[in-house]
């Protein structure tokens, strides 16, 4: 991956949020990619080239124009670009209720003021539900749009403060990612589990929310059991201040004799909390996508223990 100057990264980042999230010029948007971009939508499909970007976001934003876009936060390490966006639709009721979901993405700068790849990352039932709900409130196509939405209200805390230096929490992810293949061996996720800190949060789009290192605790045991062979090699990551942002697919084995992939992507979003500890934690994926490798997986010859 070549090193661009952070300066020019910026400025296309910048243009990036004033042609979608700030006028929601999507024709303009598209174009924001290289000829030979990879577009991937965990949900929605893989674009492939500046056109079929361009085509889709065009006609998927058509669906949707009431719905207006907030972007939490954001993180440039190298080339590449992590950020957190909300997606929100207008209270039809006037009661203050809020109709909003997140997802996550990865940027992958490719130089003229112009982006290689982009990865988004979601629970499309937490979409369809917000869909749903707004529409029996009296959401239509009509509704105007609100853009003074934000995010939801203590929906994940904010990282600790001051920041660590860079090569601790860099250390400690490290060891995050040992902690997971020692557990991977041997089966002891309570070692995995000691690395939070007594109060932690830990939102997991599909399973839930724990408040605190023995829900954490009881969860991971309860969810691995099926699973004692899934591997976790991390694709890259990003640090801002006590911030980890990292994809990592989660990955089965694949059965004797069978040499296809089984995973699917996870964005794992950390914060440091000091003393070796992790103060928060937030895997943000599709269960869908999940639910079919388990299954292609298990049609292979793959193996659940009883």
């Amino acid at each position: 991956m070549r090193n661009y100057p952070r300066e020019e990264i910026e400025a296309a980042w910048a243009e990036y949020r004033r042609r979608g999230v700030e006028t929601y010029d999507w024709p303009a948007w598209g174009k924001m990619f290289t000829d030979d971009a990879l577009y991937e939508e965990h949900n929605l499909g893989v674009f492939r080239g500046q056109n079929a970007i361009e085509d889709w976001i065009v006609s998927c934003m058509a669906e949707y124009p009431a719905m207006t876009m907030w972007i939490e936060w954001a993180a440039i390490d190298g080339d590449r670009i992590g950020f957190y966006i909300w997606n929100n639709l207008p209270d039809p009721t006037g009661t203050g209720k809020r109709f909003g979901f997140p997802n996550t993405a990865f940027l992958e700068y490719g130089g003229d003021g112009k982006f290689r790849f982009e990865g988004d990352y979601y629970n499309p039932a937490d979409a369809e539900r917000v869909f749903g709900e707004w529409i029996q409130a009296g959401g239509r196509r009509t509704t105007p749009q609100d853009r003074s939405l934000r995010g939801i209200t203590d929906w994940a805390p904010q990282p600790p403060a001051p920041a660590f230096p860079r090569a601790e929490v860099e250390a400690e992810f490290a060891r995050y990612r040992e902690r997971a293949a020692l557990a991977v061996a041997t089966g002891d996720w309570d070692q995995w589990a000691d690395q939070f800190t007594d109060d932690a949060h830990y939102r997991e789009h599909h399973y839930g929310y724990f408040r605190g290192q023995r829900e954490i605790r009881d969860w991971i045991n309860s969810v691995m059991q099926p699973f004692p062979t899934m591997e976790f090699p991390v694709s890259y990551y990003l640090i801002d201040g006590n911030r980890v942002n990292a994809l990592i697919p989660n990955i089965l084995p694949p059965p004797e004799g069978d040499d296809g992939y089984y995973g699917f992507d996870v964005n794992t979003i950390l914060h440091y909390a000091g003393g070796g500890k992790w103060s928060y934690e937030e895997d943000v994926y599709s269960p869908r996508e999940a639910e079919d490798v388990v299954k292609r997986w298990i049609a292979a010859g793959g193996v659940i223990p009883s």
